[in-house]
């Protein structure tokens, strides 16, 4: 599951290895041309990992490396697997939101895009409205991917966002329970987070946050930042009753405003922008996030004071991810240094690094498992395993 739990708080529950790291393999996802995984990681009872790829394949990996099955779609997939059961759960930037069992058959898939509306069924207009919220500017093109968000689960119920109306409720059939229309622009970016209540938290591409309860009713609505982007998936912090949601202005600033569970505004911080969201320290007192200048931060819960932060690294976009914490709250981060290299590090809570591991860029986040070893993908084309 994306951030390892319904709150996405970024905890994982193993620790990770302080020695100097090592590959215990390293597998070749054969595409050409060469492509990242970018999503998250999940592991199933016998230490199989599950994960999309840019590629647009869905992977599984068995615990001595060796690919098991790929399951393909059309395009590139940034959604980060969900494991209920015997079923595994992602969207695709074609759309869909898929269901596969955990050989790789589908068992079904639904169109988030069908919902659309109005105007936004016709494909040309749609573009043509869209692309000033579309079109990538560093990389000079259109970038109309129709799903990036993690799917997240309670009671039963499964909660995506994407393309259509926005927000999805759906059983483990892939029938729809309930929707909610996020509006304009479509093309929404985050998903959501679940309380320990079973209220969910999102928000949307418009520049507005939301709370529901479990049955889609409204519980309320705030508008924070017009036209600013969400791509950091909101995060819940039950030991606060907080909530913390995530907005950039392209690639300029970004903000983290924190609400308590009834939407009630506690703080509000500026930083550089932000693509991914935050974690939570085991005690809830700090959350740690990063930005795209390079910085890490650890910030105090209570008030939203920049506690330390610290430079990790000068490449453009080189900190396009969320840090996450460990048993023993060491910092587990991965970085982009150049087109070519990243890094995988291991740094204590006030950002002391432990060790440094090299590879290409890496743009997914590591993920431990019960034997203290990690796995990440990387844009040299492989999957990792190292200890």
């Amino acid at each position: 599951m994306y951030l390892f739990d319904k709150s996405r708080h970024g905890r994982q529950n193993f620790r990770a290895f302080t020695s100097k790291p090592s590959i215990k393999w390293k597998t070749d996802l054969r595409t050409n041309p060469i492509f990242g995984a970018e999503s998250t990681a999940t592991i199933d009872k016998y230490g199989n990992l599950y994960f999309g790829s840019h590629s647009g394949n869905f992977y599984s990996i068995s615990n001595i490396g060796e690919i098991r099955w790929t399951f393909s779609t059309s395009t590139k997939i940034y959604s980060s697997p969900l494991l209920i059961e015997d079923n595994i759960f992602f969207s695709g930037g074609d759309g869909f939101f898929y269901c596969l069992d955990l050989l790789g058959n589908l068992k079904w898939k639904f169109d988030l895009t069908k919902a659309s509306g109005g105007m936004f069924k016709k494909k040309t207009l749609n573009k043509l409205l869209h692309l000033p919220y579309t079109y990538d500017f560093y990389k000079k093109r259109n970038i109309d991917y129709k799903s990036w968000s993690s799917p997240n689960f309670n009671n039963g119920k499964l909660f995506i966002t994407g393309y259509g109306k926005g927000l999805y409720c759906l059983n483990i059939e892939g029938s729809v329970l309930w929707s909610f229309d996020l509006g304009y622009p479509r093309y929404q970016l985050s998903g959501v987070a679940i309380d320990n209540a079973g209220n969910i938290y999102c928000s949307s591409r418009s520049g507005k946050i939301y709370s529901f309860e479990d049955g889609g009713k409204l519980r309320w609505e705030r508008t924070i930042k017009k036209n600013w982007e969400n791509w950091g998936n909101p995060v819940v912090c039950n030991l606060k009753n907080q909530a913390y949601f995530f907005f950039s202005k392209k690639e300029i600033s970004g903000l983290i405003q924190a609400t308590d569970f009834l939407g009630n505004l506690k703080w509000t911080i500026n930083i550089g922008s932000i693509r991914g969201a935050c974690s939570i320290s085991w005690d809830g007192e700090f959350i740690f996030c990063c930005d795209l200048d390079g910085f890490i931060y650890k910030i105090n819960s209570s008030d939203g004071q920049i506690v330390k932060r610290k430079k990790i690294t000068d490449a453009q976009r080189g900190l396009w991810i969320t840090p996450t914490i460990d048993e023993n709250s060491n910092i587990l981060l991965s970085t982009k240094d150049s087109q070519n290299s990243g890094r995988v590090i291991l740094m204590d809570d006030n950002f002391e690094f432990k060790w440094e591991y090299y590879s290409n860029k890496i743009l997914s986040i590591p993920v431990l498992n019960s034997s203290n070893e990690i796995y990440f993908g990387s844009w040299d084309g492989s999957y990792y395993c190292i200890y």
